[in-house]
């Protein structure tokens, strides 16, 4: 019996076990998800069709806070990012003009290297929660997960408002809100860039740009007032896209013409020269990389990346292979753009994955998620020969079609020579160009600014760094320093007749974090908790207590804190401290509580532990009364 099961032994034998004092409950966040009953809506007439959904008179979502008096203000558009402006990632912004709120994506970010269990960040929406009957709609200008990821985890809050979209952007949500099992009360709607809307004082009408993923949006919204602000969503110029679409030049300069006061525009390759590389030179590539390879062909890619995935089952049939896709949200992504018509190819060409090993090698071509060297992608289960039907082998050769996201430089590294140890031909943006980004460098940034004319800048969607540089180029194109604004996250923008103005107020946005089931805000102790037990392990002391008097000795439970050779005597030291500290607490405050002294406890033994080992555990004393 080990030293645990003894002790509880022996307390169970000495009486029921109860907390030594009842603690007030803390304000933690829970990880179970919030559960609205669903009620079917009632339908009404709609400015854009019959049968809207009535969604301002459903029962909302409970919340702590009580909306407090919210001043409305007057002939004046309000511009707050809320999200996108100091990371690359959970973009979203809200524009609020007298009653009326328009809100501009709802992404999710992937945490920060620090955020230990977190799976991912989204916007904070406290702002919309209180003022959520005058949200119009949520419009998205692109399916990729940092502009939609969010919608699930912060819909709830929001009362479900309309959401507008592009049609395979639409398909994308409509895929993650089924899998959240909200999908029937979200009306949402498939735009058409060809027609103008209107949402409460908005009009706003959207004009395609060219992207990694199809079907990509900018918008310009304009107002009572007369003034107008231009969107640019994620973009680059690319005269010879992969699905023969580029952007639309001529619509962009009529928008331009009509005047715009303030341009907001993707900025994530703002330290990059020249133009973006189009879509054609990586297709070339591709080809010659297909055509000179003699066995089997594993190409990795973004899942969302529709139109090269298109080219490379394209060059497959010319070089008479078949396709197979190999990882979740590849084989979903690639059924949802076919049913919607952004993909052609047979059921002939295009084989189960189940069936790759009834082929020769030279008539195989897998197309895999795991470009970015993430452990449970379908790449990394090859290169850790787990993959239930591909093994790779000598002869193989595997194209990694993406340039490594930062952060995940030695992970990708990694993968690469592990192929290679396989006995792979590893092919990758460093040896021929086999990939290019979807966002515009810097000639680009300058044409759009170019097409548009704008009075204002506001280089947006990256970190401050990469809005510096845009920035620069605004003044290299003619804009003065006052004309160019760089915001963070919550700062506020005013345009009134055209005039614009940056404003000292500041709406609080916190990081809201995706935590398993509960969406909120973590806290930073519980973030530090888990890093101090992933770095330094962690020290549980258990105290049986009768009345204020502790009844044999503390017991130390240490897990991943030291070697198991330095455990006896540092265990026996940690007791020591322990003890001593319960009976220094008693004497100078006999009326402590019980959370006052465990606090105590964990003061004292984690000071001790620093001065003695330099290390830093998370410490847990627990009393159990006996």
């Amino acid at each position: 019996m080990d030293k645990l099961s003894k002790w509880l032994k022996s307390t169970v034998q000495g009486g029921d076990t109860a907390p030594l004092e009842a603690k007030k409950p803390e304000n933690k966040p829970t990880n179970k998800p919030y559960k609205k009953p669903y009620k079917k809506p009632q339908k009404q007439q709609g400015s854009h069709g019959k049968n809207k959904p009535q969604q301002r008179g459903r029962k909302q979502p409970s919340t702590s806070r009580k909306p407090s008096f919210m001043p409305v203000h007057r002939n004046v558009l309000r511009v707050i990012p809320i999200g996108g402006l100091e990371e690359v990632g959970k973009n979203s912004m809200v524009l609020e003009y007298e009653e009326d709120i328009l809100v501009i994506d709802m992404g999710f970010q992937f945490p920060e290297d620090e955020m230990l269990g977190v799976d991912y960040v989204v916007p904070d929406v406290k702002y919309l929660t209180e003022r959520k009957d005058r949200i119009k709609a949520i419009v998205i200008t692109h399916g990729h997960m940092d502009h939609i990821g969010g919608l699930p985890y912060v819909l709830p809050d929001l009362g479900f408002p309309d959401v507008y979209a592009p049609r395979l952007a639409a398909g994308l949500i409509e895929r993650i809100l089924g899998e959240h099992k909200m999908l029937k009360r979200v009306n949402l709607k498939v735009i058409d860039d060809k027609q103008v809307y209107r949402f409460g004082v908005f009009e706003l009408e959207y004009f395609h740009v060219n992207h990694s993923i199809p079907d990509s949006k900018g918008l310009t919204v304009s107002t009572p007032d007369g003034s107008r602000i231009v969107h640019t969503g994620d973009f680059k110029f690319d005269f010879t896209p992969a699905d023969g679409v580029p952007s639309d030049i001529g619509k962009i300069t009529s928008i331009g013409k009509r005047g715009v006061n303030v341009l907001f525009s993707d900025s994530t390759n703002a330290t990059k020269p020249g133009h973006t590389l189009s879509e054609r030179v990586v297709a070339e590539s591709l080809s010659s990389a297909i055509e000179d390879a003699e066995g089997r062909i594993v190409i990795a890619s973004f899942s969302s990346l529709i139109g090269r995935i298109q080219q490379i089952i394209d060059f497959a049939a010319e070089h008479g292979r078949k396709v197979f896709f190999s990882g979740r949200s590849m084989i979903q992504n690639v059924e949802i753009a076919r049913r919607l018509g952004f993909m052609r190819f047979t059921d002939s060409l295009v084989r189960p994955i189940q069936e790759v090993n009834n082929f020769a090698p030279n008539q195989v071509l897998v197309i895999t998620t795991g470009s970015q060297g993430e452990p449970m992608a379908a790449l990394s289960r090859m290169a850790n020969d787990s993959h239930a039907q591909v093994k790779i082998q000598k002869g193989d050769t595997v194209v990694v079609s993406a340039s490594p996201i930062m952060g995940n430089e030695m992970a990708v590294a990694f993968l690469v020579d592990k192929l290679a140890r396989l006995g792979a031909r590893v092919i990758h943006n460093a040896i021929m160009d086999i990939h290019t980004s979807g966002h515009g460098n810097q000639e680009d940034l300058k044409m759009m600014m170019s097409l548009v004319r704008p009075d204002h800048l506001v280089p947006i969607h990256g970190n401050y760094y990469m809005r510096s540089a845009h920035a620069e180029l605004g003044r290299q194109m003619g804009l003065t320093d006052s004309n160019v604004h760089l915001m963070d996250n919550g700062n506020v923008i005013e345009v009134r007749k055209g005039a614009v103005s940056f404003k000292k107020e500041d709406i609080k946005v916190k990081y809201v974090v995706v935590d398993g089931h509960g969406v909120g805000d973590l806290g930073s102790q519980v973030l530090k908790d888990r890093e101090a037990m992933a770095e330094n392990g962690v020290v549980t002391i258990l105290f049986k207590v009768r009345g204020k008097k502790m009844v044999g000795n503390p017991v130390v439970i240490t897990n991943g804190f030291v070697y198991q050779k330095e455990t006896e005597k540092i265990v026996a030291e940690i007791e020591r401290e322990a003890r001593k500290a319960f009976n220094d607490f008693h004497k100078t405050r006999p009326a402590g509580k019980t959370g006052d002294l465990e606090r105590h406890i964990k003061s004292a033994v984690l000071g001790y532990i620093v001065r003695r080992l330099d290390r830093r555990p998370l410490v847990s004393p627990h009393m159990v009364r006996v």
